[in-house]
Protein backbone atom coordinates (compact mmCIF):
# COMPACT_ATOMS: atom_id res chain seq x y z
CA UNK A 1 0.00 0.00 0.00
CA UNK A 2 1.43 3.72 -0.76
CA UNK A 3 2.34 6.04 2.20
CA UNK A 4 0.97 9.32 1.67
CA UNK A 5 1.91 12.42 3.33
CA UNK A 6 -0.14 15.68 3.89
CA UNK A 7 0.64 19.48 4.02
CA UNK A 8 -1.19 22.38 4.20
CA UNK A 9 -0.32 25.66 4.08
CA UNK A 10 -2.88 28.62 5.75
CA UNK A 11 -1.90 31.80 3.95
CA UNK A 12 -3.61 35.15 3.96
CA UNK A 13 -5.01 34.69 0.14
CA UNK A 14 -5.87 30.90 -0.34
CA UNK A 15 -5.74 27.63 1.64
CA UNK A 16 -3.37 25.10 -0.26
CA UNK A 17 -3.14 21.64 0.49
CA UNK A 18 -0.38 19.25 -1.26
CA UNK A 19 -0.77 14.89 -1.41
CA UNK A 20 2.58 13.72 -1.71
CA UNK A 21 4.19 9.46 -1.57
CA UNK A 22 7.13 8.37 -1.26
CA UNK A 23 8.63 6.52 -3.86
CA UNK A 24 9.93 3.01 -3.04
CA UNK A 25 13.52 2.76 -2.20
CA UNK A 26 14.11 6.44 -3.06
CA UNK A 27 14.61 9.57 -0.97
CA UNK A 28 12.56 11.75 -3.19
CA UNK A 29 8.86 12.25 -2.78
CA UNK A 30 6.28 12.44 -5.49
CA UNK A 31 3.19 15.05 -5.98
CA UNK A 32 0.41 13.19 -5.73
CA UNK A 33 -2.18 16.08 -5.61
CA UNK A 34 -2.74 19.35 -5.35
CA UNK A 35 -6.11 21.61 -3.99
CA UNK A 36 -5.98 25.54 -3.37
CA UNK A 37 -9.01 26.84 -2.23
CA UNK A 38 -9.54 31.17 -1.21
CA UNK A 39 -8.91 31.54 2.45
CA UNK A 40 -12.49 34.39 3.08
CA UNK A 41 -10.79 36.46 4.71
CA UNK A 42 -10.37 34.27 7.33
CA UNK A 43 -6.51 35.03 7.80
CA UNK A 44 -5.42 38.56 7.74
CA UNK A 45 -1.63 39.88 7.36
CA UNK A 46 -0.79 35.83 7.50
CA UNK A 47 -2.37 35.80 11.55
CA UNK A 48 -5.57 33.72 11.80
CA UNK A 49 -8.18 35.68 12.59
CA UNK A 50 -9.21 33.69 15.96
CA UNK A 51 -11.35 35.83 17.73
CA UNK A 52 -13.82 36.02 14.82
CA UNK A 53 -15.88 33.15 14.43
CA UNK A 54 -17.31 33.82 11.22
CA UNK A 55 -13.54 34.16 9.75
CA UNK A 56 -13.22 30.12 11.92
CA UNK A 57 -15.78 28.62 9.74
CA UNK A 58 -14.33 30.34 6.67
CA UNK A 59 -11.37 28.65 7.42
CA UNK A 60 -12.44 25.24 8.26
CA UNK A 61 -14.64 25.48 4.72
CA UNK A 62 -11.38 26.25 2.83
CA UNK A 63 -9.85 23.23 4.38
CA UNK A 64 -12.49 20.99 4.09
CA UNK A 65 -13.10 21.27 0.20
CA UNK A 66 -9.67 21.02 -0.46
CA UNK A 67 -9.75 17.90 1.57
CA UNK A 68 -12.97 16.29 0.01
CA UNK A 69 -11.47 17.29 -3.63
CA UNK A 70 -8.23 15.78 -2.74
CA UNK A 71 -9.96 12.40 -1.22
CA UNK A 72 -12.10 12.50 -4.47
CA UNK A 73 -9.47 12.99 -6.95
CA UNK A 74 -6.81 10.02 -5.75
CA UNK A 75 -9.48 8.06 -4.03
CA UNK A 76 -8.29 8.35 -0.33
CA UNK A 77 -8.97 9.45 3.10
CA UNK A 78 -7.00 11.78 4.90
CA UNK A 79 -7.17 11.29 8.47
CA UNK A 80 -4.28 13.43 9.75
CA UNK A 81 -1.88 16.55 8.43
CA UNK A 82 0.34 18.95 9.08
CA UNK A 83 0.04 22.20 9.16
CA UNK A 84 2.07 25.81 8.46
CA UNK A 85 2.45 29.12 9.47
CA UNK A 86 4.22 32.30 8.32
CA UNK A 87 6.40 34.50 10.00
CA UNK A 88 3.71 37.30 10.87
CA UNK A 89 2.41 34.80 13.40
CA UNK A 90 5.97 33.88 15.10
CA UNK A 91 8.88 35.91 16.21
CA UNK A 92 12.76 34.85 16.62
CA UNK A 93 15.17 35.73 19.08
CA UNK A 94 18.54 34.58 19.84
CA UNK A 95 19.79 33.60 23.15
CA UNK A 96 22.99 31.96 24.97
CA UNK A 97 23.73 30.45 27.70
CA UNK A 98 26.18 28.14 29.59
CA UNK A 99 26.61 24.72 31.94
CA UNK A 100 29.61 23.68 33.77
CA UNK A 101 31.00 19.85 31.59
CA UNK A 102 29.05 17.48 33.29
CA UNK A 103 31.87 15.10 33.50
CA UNK A 104 34.55 16.35 35.76
CA UNK A 105 36.83 14.28 35.92
CA UNK A 106 38.09 13.75 32.17
CA UNK A 107 36.26 17.12 30.68
CA UNK A 108 34.89 15.20 27.57
CA UNK A 109 31.60 16.88 26.53
CA UNK A 110 28.42 14.22 26.07
CA UNK A 111 24.71 14.49 24.99
CA UNK A 112 23.65 14.80 28.48
CA UNK A 113 25.42 18.36 28.60
CA UNK A 114 23.38 19.87 25.13
CA UNK A 115 20.29 18.27 27.00
CA UNK A 116 20.79 20.36 30.01
CA UNK A 117 21.23 23.57 27.97
CA UNK A 118 18.23 22.94 25.71
CA UNK A 119 16.27 21.80 29.36
CA UNK A 120 17.06 25.82 31.12
CA UNK A 121 16.06 27.57 27.52
CA UNK A 122 12.92 25.78 27.58
CA UNK A 123 12.10 27.75 30.94
CA UNK A 124 12.91 30.98 29.21
CA UNK A 125 9.95 33.13 29.77
CA UNK A 126 8.56 35.26 26.83
CA UNK A 127 7.41 39.23 26.90
CA UNK A 128 3.75 37.91 27.02
CA UNK A 129 1.58 35.05 28.43
CA UNK A 130 0.11 34.75 25.47
CA UNK A 131 3.09 33.70 23.73
CA UNK A 132 5.32 30.75 24.06
CA UNK A 133 8.25 29.08 22.75
CA UNK A 134 7.64 26.69 19.80
CA UNK A 135 11.17 25.69 18.67
CA UNK A 136 14.37 25.80 19.90
CA UNK A 137 17.47 25.57 17.18
CA UNK A 138 20.97 25.53 18.04
CA UNK A 139 23.43 27.72 15.91
CA UNK A 140 26.66 27.54 17.36
CA UNK A 141 28.84 26.07 20.81
CA UNK A 142 31.34 27.57 22.50
CA UNK A 143 33.94 25.51 24.46
CA UNK A 144 35.63 27.19 27.08
CA UNK A 145 33.64 30.21 25.58
CA UNK A 146 36.03 30.45 22.82
CA UNK A 147 36.43 27.59 20.31
CA UNK A 148 32.95 27.65 18.00
CA UNK A 149 31.72 24.54 16.73
CA UNK A 150 28.32 22.96 15.37
CA UNK A 151 28.68 19.58 17.25
CA UNK A 152 30.51 20.13 20.61
CA UNK A 153 30.03 16.17 21.53
CA UNK A 154 33.38 14.59 22.50
CA UNK A 155 35.39 17.74 22.60
CA UNK A 156 36.87 18.79 25.88
CA UNK A 157 36.71 21.59 28.39
CA UNK A 158 35.02 22.86 31.42
CA UNK A 159 32.36 24.86 30.08
CA UNK A 160 29.73 25.01 26.80
CA UNK A 161 28.12 27.68 25.57
CA UNK A 162 25.21 27.55 23.78
CA UNK A 163 23.81 30.01 20.78
CA UNK A 164 20.10 29.03 20.40
CA UNK A 165 17.91 30.45 17.89
CA UNK A 166 14.06 30.58 19.51
CA UNK A 167 10.92 30.84 17.88
CA UNK A 168 8.16 32.64 19.67
CA UNK A 169 4.65 32.45 18.49
CA UNK A 170 1.22 33.39 19.72
CA UNK A 171 -0.44 30.72 21.24
CA UNK A 172 -4.41 31.57 19.83
CA UNK A 173 -2.90 31.04 16.60
CA UNK A 174 -1.60 27.47 17.23
CA UNK A 175 -4.94 26.75 19.22
CA UNK A 176 -7.48 27.41 16.48
CA UNK A 177 -5.65 25.58 14.50
CA UNK A 178 -5.62 22.31 16.51
CA UNK A 179 -9.57 23.40 17.45
CA UNK A 180 -10.27 22.88 13.58
CA UNK A 181 -9.79 19.00 13.94
CA UNK A 182 -13.52 18.46 14.89
CA UNK A 183 -14.60 20.61 11.62
CA UNK A 184 -12.32 19.68 8.78
CA UNK A 185 -12.84 15.74 9.64
CA UNK A 186 -8.80 15.43 10.05
CA UNK A 187 -6.61 15.29 12.82
CA UNK A 188 -3.76 18.50 13.06
CA UNK A 189 -0.37 16.43 13.83
CA UNK A 190 1.73 19.21 13.95
CA UNK A 191 2.31 22.86 13.24
CA UNK A 192 4.90 24.21 11.65
CA UNK A 193 6.61 27.67 11.11
CA UNK A 194 7.04 28.43 7.37
CA UNK A 195 10.58 29.77 7.43
CA UNK A 196 12.19 27.46 9.60
CA UNK A 197 11.18 24.24 7.24
CA UNK A 198 11.00 25.58 3.70
CA UNK A 199 14.52 26.10 3.07
CA UNK A 200 15.80 22.10 2.14
CA UNK A 201 12.96 22.52 -0.94
CA UNK A 202 13.99 25.76 -2.44
CA UNK A 203 17.84 26.29 -1.63
CA UNK A 204 21.15 23.79 -2.84
CA UNK A 205 22.71 22.32 -0.01
CA UNK A 206 25.96 24.59 -1.19
CA UNK A 207 23.48 27.44 -0.88
CA UNK A 208 22.11 26.64 2.17
CA UNK A 209 25.67 26.41 3.48
CA UNK A 210 27.54 29.35 2.57
CA UNK A 211 24.70 31.69 3.09
CA UNK A 212 21.40 32.76 1.16
CA UNK A 213 18.74 34.69 1.61
CA UNK A 214 14.84 33.07 0.73
CA UNK A 215 12.53 36.10 0.16
CA UNK A 216 8.80 34.66 0.28
CA UNK A 217 6.07 37.38 -0.74
CA UNK A 218 2.41 36.69 0.00
CA UNK A 219 -0.82 38.21 -0.09
CA UNK A 220 -0.06 40.35 2.55
CA UNK A 221 3.20 40.00 4.34
CA UNK A 222 6.85 39.06 3.16
CA UNK A 223 8.95 36.66 5.35
CA UNK A 224 12.41 36.94 4.71
CA UNK A 225 14.62 33.98 6.19
CA UNK A 226 18.71 33.88 6.23
CA UNK A 227 19.63 30.39 5.79
CA UNK A 228 23.71 29.69 6.62
CA UNK A 229 25.66 26.49 7.47
CA UNK A 230 22.46 24.35 6.63
CA UNK A 231 20.29 26.14 9.25
CA UNK A 232 18.04 29.15 9.65
CA UNK A 233 19.93 31.83 11.72
CA UNK A 234 17.45 34.73 11.29
CA UNK A 235 13.68 35.12 10.00
CA UNK A 236 11.86 38.27 10.28
CA UNK A 237 8.29 39.41 8.77
CA UNK A 238 7.21 42.78 6.99
CA UNK A 239 3.32 44.05 6.22
CA UNK A 240 3.81 44.18 2.23
CA UNK A 241 3.22 42.07 -0.84
CA UNK A 242 0.42 41.69 -3.07
CA UNK A 243 -2.25 43.81 -1.26
CA UNK A 244 0.60 46.35 -1.34
CA UNK A 245 0.62 46.18 -5.02
CA UNK A 246 -3.25 45.62 -5.39
CA UNK A 247 -4.30 48.80 -3.60
CA UNK A 248 -2.46 50.80 -5.86
CA UNK A 249 -3.57 49.31 -9.15
CA UNK A 250 -7.11 49.99 -7.98
CA UNK A 251 -6.96 53.89 -8.76
CA UNK A 252 -6.42 52.92 -12.69
CA UNK A 253 -7.87 50.01 -13.17
CA UNK A 254 -11.80 49.23 -13.15
CA UNK A 255 -14.14 48.69 -10.34
CA UNK A 256 -14.43 44.79 -9.86
CA UNK A 257 -11.06 44.13 -11.73
CA UNK A 258 -9.17 40.98 -11.26
CA UNK A 259 -5.92 42.47 -9.90
CA UNK A 260 -4.06 38.90 -9.61
CA UNK A 261 -5.16 38.01 -13.15
CA UNK A 262 -4.19 41.29 -14.59
CA UNK A 263 -0.69 41.15 -12.74
CA UNK A 264 -0.21 37.45 -14.25
CA UNK A 265 -1.63 38.38 -18.20
CA UNK A 266 -0.02 42.02 -17.73
CA UNK A 267 2.82 42.54 -14.99
CA UNK A 268 6.14 43.44 -15.52
CA UNK A 269 8.97 44.30 -12.56
CA UNK A 270 10.58 46.90 -15.37
CA UNK A 271 8.23 49.38 -17.03
CA UNK A 272 10.89 50.49 -19.62
CA UNK A 273 10.56 46.95 -21.29
CA UNK A 274 6.87 48.16 -22.52
CA UNK A 275 5.67 50.69 -24.82
CA UNK A 276 4.57 53.89 -23.66
CA UNK A 277 1.45 54.19 -25.81
CA UNK A 278 0.35 50.42 -25.60
CA UNK A 279 -3.24 50.19 -24.75
CA UNK A 280 -4.68 47.22 -23.19
CA UNK A 281 -8.47 46.94 -22.67
CA UNK A 282 -9.92 46.28 -19.17
CA UNK A 283 -13.24 45.24 -19.14
CA UNK A 284 -15.20 48.38 -20.70
CA UNK A 285 -12.22 50.63 -19.38
CA UNK A 286 -8.91 51.36 -22.10
CA UNK A 287 -5.92 51.05 -19.73
CA UNK A 288 -2.26 52.25 -20.80
CA UNK A 289 -0.01 48.99 -20.09
CA UNK A 290 3.10 51.11 -18.73
CA UNK A 291 0.82 52.36 -16.38
CA UNK A 292 -0.23 49.18 -15.06
CA UNK A 293 4.02 48.27 -14.94
CA UNK A 294 4.97 51.71 -13.15
CA UNK A 295 2.19 50.79 -10.11
CA UNK A 296 4.12 47.63 -9.97
CA UNK A 297 7.20 48.47 -10.26
CA UNK A 298 7.37 51.13 -7.70
CA UNK A 299 5.57 48.60 -5.34
CA UNK A 300 8.11 46.01 -5.52
CA UNK A 301 11.09 48.84 -5.35
CA UNK A 302 9.71 49.47 -1.67
CA UNK A 303 9.16 45.76 -1.21
CA UNK A 304 12.91 45.22 -2.03
CA UNK A 305 14.24 48.07 -0.31
CA UNK A 306 12.47 46.46 3.03
CA UNK A 307 14.20 43.32 2.10
CA UNK A 308 17.20 44.40 2.07
CA UNK A 309 16.83 47.04 4.95
CA UNK A 310 16.04 43.70 7.39
CA UNK A 311 19.46 41.61 6.15
CA UNK A 312 21.50 44.93 7.02
CA UNK A 313 19.60 44.88 10.50
CA UNK A 314 20.28 41.16 11.26
CA UNK A 315 24.02 41.33 10.91
CA UNK A 316 24.55 39.01 8.55
CA UNK A 317 25.16 40.79 5.30
CA UNK A 318 28.59 39.85 4.64
CA UNK A 319 27.92 35.95 4.96
CA UNK A 320 25.26 35.78 2.40
CA UNK A 321 27.34 34.27 -0.96
CA UNK A 322 24.49 33.12 -2.77
CA UNK A 323 22.09 36.41 -2.86
CA UNK A 324 18.26 36.20 -2.79
CA UNK A 325 16.29 33.47 -3.82
CA UNK A 326 12.39 34.45 -4.19
CA UNK A 327 9.13 32.17 -3.97
CA UNK A 328 5.13 33.24 -2.63
CA UNK A 329 2.81 34.25 -4.88
CA UNK A 330 4.25 37.93 -6.09
CA UNK A 331 7.60 35.64 -7.23
CA UNK A 332 5.89 34.81 -10.32
CA UNK A 333 5.91 38.60 -11.40
CA UNK A 334 7.94 39.02 -15.17
CA UNK A 335 11.32 39.89 -14.18
CA UNK A 336 10.85 40.35 -10.83
CA UNK A 337 14.10 38.78 -9.85
CA UNK A 338 16.34 41.41 -12.28
CA UNK A 339 14.66 43.87 -10.14
CA UNK A 340 16.11 42.65 -6.69
CA UNK A 341 19.52 42.44 -8.54
CA UNK A 342 19.41 45.68 -8.99
CA UNK A 343 18.11 47.47 -5.66
CA UNK A 344 20.02 45.01 -3.46
CA UNK A 345 23.35 44.46 -5.53
CA UNK A 346 23.20 40.95 -5.29
CA UNK A 347 22.40 37.49 -7.54
CA UNK A 348 18.57 36.61 -7.66
CA UNK A 349 16.82 33.79 -8.51
CA UNK A 350 13.03 32.76 -8.90
CA UNK A 351 12.99 29.03 -7.23
CA UNK A 352 12.11 27.45 -9.63
CA UNK A 353 13.86 23.79 -9.19
CA UNK A 354 12.47 21.86 -6.01
CA UNK A 355 14.92 19.61 -4.20
CA UNK A 356 13.55 16.23 -3.10
CA UNK A 357 10.96 16.07 -5.34
CA UNK A 358 10.84 13.33 -7.84
CA UNK A 359 7.36 12.81 -9.68
CA UNK A 360 4.31 14.78 -10.53
CA UNK A 361 0.53 15.12 -12.11
CA UNK A 362 1.63 16.00 -16.06
CA UNK A 363 -1.67 18.34 -15.61
CA UNK A 364 -0.08 19.48 -12.10
CA UNK A 365 2.00 22.93 -11.87
CA UNK A 366 3.70 23.91 -8.94
CA UNK A 367 3.97 27.86 -8.67
CA UNK A 368 5.83 29.68 -6.09
CA UNK A 369 2.51 29.96 -4.10
CA UNK A 370 2.73 26.40 -3.50
CA UNK A 371 6.25 25.63 -2.30
CA UNK A 372 5.46 26.32 1.52
CA UNK A 373 2.55 23.48 1.46
CA UNK A 374 4.75 21.62 -0.68
CA UNK A 375 7.95 21.94 1.94
CA UNK A 376 5.07 20.94 5.14
CA UNK A 377 4.29 17.92 3.36
CA UNK A 378 7.91 16.92 3.08
CA UNK A 379 8.30 17.71 6.69
CA UNK A 380 5.37 15.22 7.26
CA UNK A 381 7.22 12.43 5.59
CA UNK A 382 10.45 12.51 7.83
CA UNK A 383 7.78 10.98 10.58
CA UNK A 384 7.51 7.14 10.08
CA UNK A 385 3.70 6.85 10.55
CA UNK A 386 1.71 7.13 6.79
CA UNK A 387 -1.28 10.04 7.72
CA UNK A 388 -3.53 9.04 4.87
CA UNK A 389 -5.21 5.34 3.88
CA UNK A 390 -6.27 4.16 0.38
CA UNK A 391 -10.33 3.65 0.09
CA UNK A 392 -10.78 -0.31 0.33
CA UNK A 393 -12.92 -2.51 1.49
CA UNK A 394 -10.07 -3.90 4.24
CA UNK A 395 -9.98 -0.77 7.09
CA UNK A 396 -14.12 -1.27 7.16
CA UNK A 397 -12.88 -4.33 9.53
CA UNK A 398 -11.64 -1.12 12.00
CA UNK A 399 -14.82 0.24 12.94
CA UNK A 400 -16.62 -3.31 13.65
CA UNK A 401 -15.47 -3.10 17.12
CA UNK A 402 -16.81 0.20 17.84
CA UNK A 403 -20.28 -1.23 16.83
CA UNK A 404 -20.16 -4.17 18.74
CA UNK A 405 -18.79 -1.67 21.80
CA UNK A 406 -21.92 0.18 21.23
CA UNK A 407 -24.73 -2.90 21.19
CA UNK A 408 -23.18 -4.59 24.49
CA UNK A 409 -25.11 -1.95 26.77
CA UNK A 410 -28.64 -3.30 25.52
CA UNK A 411 -28.58 -6.54 27.96
CA UNK A 412 -29.33 -3.58 30.73
CA UNK A 413 -33.13 -3.21 28.60
CA UNK A 414 -34.62 -6.20 31.10
CA UNK A 415 -34.77 -3.16 34.07
CA UNK A 416 -37.89 -2.17 31.77
CA UNK A 417 -39.30 -5.50 32.35
CA UNK A 418 -41.52 -4.88 35.39
CA UNK A 419 -43.46 -1.79 34.09
CA UNK A 420 -44.73 -4.27 31.19
CA UNK A 421 -45.44 -6.72 33.92
CA UNK A 422 -47.57 -5.12 35.44
CA UNK A 423 -50.24 -3.40 33.31
CA UNK A 424 -51.37 -6.63 31.27
CA UNK A 425 -52.43 -8.17 34.69
CA UNK A 426 -54.87 -5.52 35.77
CA UNK A 427 -56.24 -5.23 32.49
CA UNK A 428 -56.84 -8.91 32.61
CA UNK A 429 -58.88 -8.77 35.97
CA UNK A 430 -61.13 -5.72 35.30
CA UNK A 431 -62.18 -7.20 32.26
CA UNK A 432 -63.29 -11.08 33.56
CA UNK A 433 -66.18 -12.49 31.41
CA UNK A 434 -68.19 -13.23 34.11
CA UNK A 435 -70.91 -10.20 35.22
CA UNK A 436 -71.83 -11.16 38.56
CA UNK A 437 -68.20 -10.79 40.30
CA UNK A 438 -67.72 -7.75 38.27
CA UNK A 439 -68.84 -5.36 40.75
CA UNK A 440 -67.40 -6.64 43.85
CA UNK A 441 -64.00 -7.22 41.86
CA UNK A 442 -64.21 -3.57 40.76
CA UNK A 443 -65.17 -2.81 44.59
CA UNK A 444 -62.21 -4.80 45.97
CA UNK A 445 -59.65 -3.11 42.92
CA UNK A 446 -60.85 0.19 44.11
CA UNK A 447 -60.08 -0.39 48.01
CA UNK A 448 -56.65 -1.80 46.90
CA UNK A 449 -56.34 0.96 45.03
CA UNK A 450 -57.42 3.40 48.25
CA UNK A 451 -55.11 1.42 50.69
CA UNK A 452 -51.92 1.06 48.89
CA UNK A 453 -52.28 4.22 47.01
CA UNK A 454 -53.92 6.49 49.34
CA UNK A 455 -53.86 5.21 53.04
CA UNK A 456 -55.67 8.01 54.65
CA UNK A 457 -58.64 7.30 52.78
CA UNK A 458 -58.78 3.47 54.19
CA UNK A 459 -62.06 3.98 56.47
CA UNK A 460 -63.47 5.79 53.12
CA UNK A 461 -63.15 3.21 50.75
CA UNK A 462 -63.81 0.21 53.46
CA UNK A 463 -67.53 2.16 53.94
CA UNK A 464 -68.11 2.57 50.42
CA UNK A 465 -67.38 -0.85 50.28
CA UNK A 466 -70.07 -2.17 52.33
CA UNK A 467 -72.19 -0.41 50.72
CA UNK A 468 -71.93 -1.56 47.59
CA UNK A 469 -72.13 -5.02 48.91
CA UNK A 470 -75.17 -4.19 50.34
CA UNK A 471 -77.04 -2.94 47.43
CA UNK A 472 -75.56 -5.56 45.42
CA UNK A 473 -76.87 -8.27 48.09
CA UNK A 474 -80.01 -6.22 48.08
CA UNK A 475 -80.47 -6.46 44.11
CA UNK A 476 -79.77 -10.62 44.24
CA UNK A 477 -82.52 -10.86 47.11
CA UNK A 478 -85.02 -9.11 44.48
CA UNK A 479 -84.18 -11.21 41.88
CA UNK A 480 -84.10 -14.30 43.40
CA UNK A 481 -87.58 -13.62 45.19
Amino acid sequence: MKQYFVGVDVGSANVVMVVGSRTEGSDLLNIEGVSIQESKKSVKEGRLCATLQSAVLNLSYAIKDAKVELEEALGIKIEQAYFGLGNSATRCVIVEDFVPVKNKKTGVIGKEDITILRQLLRQVKTESCSEKVFEICPLAYYVNGAKRTLNPVGMQGSWLKGEYLLTIGLNDQINTLKQLHHRVGMEIQKVFVNPMITFPLLVSEQEAEEGVVIVDIGSEVTDITIVREKRVQYFRSIAAGAEFINADLRSILPKGANYSKIKHLYGTAISSDIAENQVIQVGTKEVIHRNIATVIEARLMDIAELVAKVVRESGLESQIVHGYVLTGGTAATDKIEQLFERETNRPCRIADKLYGIGTKPQDCEITPGQHAAVAIMMQAAKYASSYVVEKEPAPAAVVEPQTATVTTPEPAAPVAEPAVEVVPQTVQVIQTPTTPVQKPTAAKKEDEEDVTGQPKDGIKSKLKRLVNLSRWMGSEDIKSK
